[in-house]
């Protein structure tokens, strides 16, 4: 329910602060007050178009908020509104408590769900959730065909057979989505080749993901084996070989100290030792030496293979990948490629077979929505005539009229609510209807009915009293009375016996200050709203008699 509504700057209200209460909330004033501004207030606040023309003349910008209770909201709205919350990124709900807020000024208008920036689209989709408003010229959700449907099926009571046709529907869809991309993933023969060629030419090779690396080492030590033989002999000839090997003068060396180690035992013995352990170590390097290049084979063949062996994988990553990993991997998904284009035709015929099990299914279940749509529909057109004969329209027929349609999600059948006003006129449309005030009257009788069904929470109706009075006014006023135990409704009206019906009483007027003029509303209680309704039964003076005529139609309407 619409918990509080705030308007600054827009149209001749300066400021207006308000608060409403569950049930029906009834609006009244003279003509020219500007009763319409509720309503405009909240087309403004479901996303309705915004124009610098509503901004109150002096002023930057107009802005309206309002506060939604979502806790008396039915649990599947909520569930929805929490889903359309989560995808617009808006933040969480404080006390289930939605605010609005719609600011326009001369350069555009902005909007806000809980602080958080939205679109103008985003409120529309909102408010089809929250508010539906009936009057002149508005549009209206009831009058689409799909929420008359919608309406429709909740009022059978059928929401597992049309469950079970989305779920259809829906398998039925992502078959047609797999066969179709099926269909699209075909091979010229040319292609074919082209794949089996470069498939064959990938498994041939017999690569590995990680050989490319010690071969590369083993082929950097092959190409030079003959360096590092020649490095090695050198190495060893130089250290223990040769005549001027350092060996060769190490030895004359530790004579050399032996004479000294005789003539100085305590010194040169230690010399002595410690140059004989030197003349091993090099003749120890030395034959290791010797012995690395006996290992060393120049081996040019071999050479050959492994510079072919590289060119080889080289040659592969250029072709399929810049690593051997990436090779391999584009040769299964060749393989793949190859293995379902060649058991396309095979596949194909399986998924036909399975497509014509899901349609007849689903056609099956939408002949069940169909039939069931039929019964409900006779039941509702009676249901709903019987009530327009309540509310002024004693030679008026309704009727929900089926045709066929394209096999959806929701069946195979269209839904359209006619209406003709009087005996003699061809049942039209609800939507092609020109006069605000029959819709008006025809939608509370739908809504009376469908209370159930429709869940959203807050109604609006303007000129729904249009060329009504006695014995009618008092059926639509308990129409709207019997709704606003299921919704919170909103009745902007002329009529004393419909005023009187209102748990809520609020009056527009406006006042003159300072040379402006400013329109004002405010709820009315006790003594006050007596003479509101003094008012509106055509009494200026407010006489004795006119009062209590008020007060027993007060009471009469509470009762």
């Amino acid at each position: 329910m619409l918990e509080a509504l705030n308007i600054r700057n827009l149209a001749l209200v300066a400021e207006l602060s308000l608060e409403f209460l569950p049930g029906l909330n009834t609006v009244t004033g003279e003509t020219g007050a500007g009763k319409s501004l509720i309503i405009g207030a909240l087309q403004l606040l479901a996303g309705g178009r915004a124009s610098s023309g509503s901004i109150r003349k002096g002023a930057a910008a107009c802005e309206i908020s309002g506060i939604f209770r979502l806790d008396r909201v039915p649990p599947e709205v909520q569930e929805q509104l929490q889903l359309l919350l989560d995808d617009g990124g808006v933040r969480q709900c404080e006390e289930q408590r939605l605010l609005i807020r719609r600011v326009i000024s001369e350069t555009g208008s902005r909007a806000f769900v809980n602080n958080s920036p939205v679109t103008a689209a985003y409120l529309r989709d909102l408010g089809e959730f929250l508010v539906d408003i009936h009057g002149p010229n508005d549009s209206q959700t009831l009058l689409q065909p799909k929420r008359q449907l919608a309406l429709l099926d909740s009022f059978a009571g059928q929401a597992g057979p049309l469950q079970e046709c989305r779920q259809a529907w829906t398998a039925l869809q992502e078959l047609r989505q797999e066969r179709q991309a099926l269909q699209e993933d075909h091979l010229s023969a040319e292609e074919m080749q082209l794949f089996a060629f470069q498939l064959q030419e990938i498994d041939q090779a017999g690569i590995q993901a990680d050989e490319e690396e010690p071969l590369q080492a083993r082929h950097r030590l092959v190409a030079h084996s003959r360096r590092l033989i020649e490095i090695a002999r050198q190495g060893a000839d130089t250290l223990a070989q040769g005549d001027n090997s350092l060996q060769e003068q190490l030895s004359l060396t530790i004579r050399q100290i032996r004479e000294l180690a005789q003539i100085d035992p305590a010194a040169g013995e230690p010399f002595q030792e410690r140059l004989e352990e030197l003349s091993n170590d090099l003749g120890e390097i030395a034959s290791d030496l010797n012995n690395y290049a006996d290992s060393l084979d120049w081996d040019e063949e071999a050479l050959q293979e492994m510079e072919a062996r590289l060119e080889l994988l080289q040659r592969l990553k250029r072709k399929f990948g810049p690593t051997l990993a990436e090779v391999l991997s584009c040769a299964e998904r060749l393989r793949g490629r190859l293995a379902r284009v060649q058991g396309r035709q095979e596949a194909l015929t399986a998924l036909a077979e399975r497509e014509q099990v899901l349609q007849k299914r689903h056609l099956s279940l939408c002949q069940k929505l169909h039939a069931l749509r039929q019964q409900s529909g006779e039941r509702l057109s009676a249901a709903i005539s019987g009530k327009l004969q309540r509310l002024g329209f004693t030679r008026a027929g309704f009727a929900v009229m089926l045709s066929p349609a394209s096999p959806g999600a929701d069946g195979a059948d269209a839904v359209e609510f006619c209406f003709a006003p009087n005996v003699g006129e061809e049942m039209q449309p609800l939507r092609s209807i020109a006069s605000s005030g029959e819709i008006a009257r025809v939608m509370l009788a739908i809504k009376t009915i469908l209370s159930d069904a429709d869940q959203v929470p807050v109604l609006v109706f303007d000129e729904i009293d249009a060329n009504i009075g006695g014995r009618v006014a008092a059926d639509v006023a308990a129409e709207l009375r019997t709704l606003g135990r299921q919704h919170q409704v909103f009745c902007i009206t002329h009529l004393p016996r419909i005023a009187a019906a209102g748990e809520a009483h609020f009056l527009v007027s406006k006042q003159i200050n300072s040379g402006r003029t400013n329109a004002s509303m405010l709820r009315l209680e006790g003594e006050d709203r007596v003479q509101e309704i003094v008012r509106m039964l055509g009494d200026s003076g407010s006489s004795a008699t006119a009062c209590r005529h008020a007060r027993e139609l007060l009471a009469e309407m509470s009762a």
